[in-house]
């Protein structure tokens, strides 16, 4: 019989490096998922200082937040669109969406 108490350390060290990247992605996947939902409730609450007309207040919150606001208007209705660019560490990732990842949330108004 030959010994075999190797090779169970040898195959752990070639898995371990695509375990690691895919922890990590799923770590990054799910940071992305999450920074969205808290967009779409800043959307909401951009929402609630523009029907106010604190336009003021909307603009020192973008900023305090890191967040890119734009308007457009379309007939009766205002698009409120908000963005911000996040940081993928993971390397699977960043090659998928690249090293920033722009994300957007939008809603529209009717005046």
């Amino acid at each position: 019989m030959k010994d075999n108490k190797g090779q169970a350390l040898v195959e752990f060290i070639i898995i371990l490096p695509i375990f690691l990247l895919l922890i990590i992605s799923v770590i990054d996947f799910g940071n992305i998922i999450s920074k969205k939902y808290s967009l779409e409730n800043d959307i909401d609450t951009i929402y609630d200082l523009y029907k106010n007309e604190e336009y003021q207040n909307i603009d020192e919150y973008a900023k305090e937040k890191n967040l890119t606001v734009n308007y457009k208007k379309q007939d009766e209705f205002l698009k409120i669109e908000l963005s911000k660019d996040i940081n993928i560490m993971s390397p699977i990732l960043n090659i998928i969406f690249g090293k920033d990842y722009k994300i957007t949330v939008e809603k529209s108004i009717y005046e």
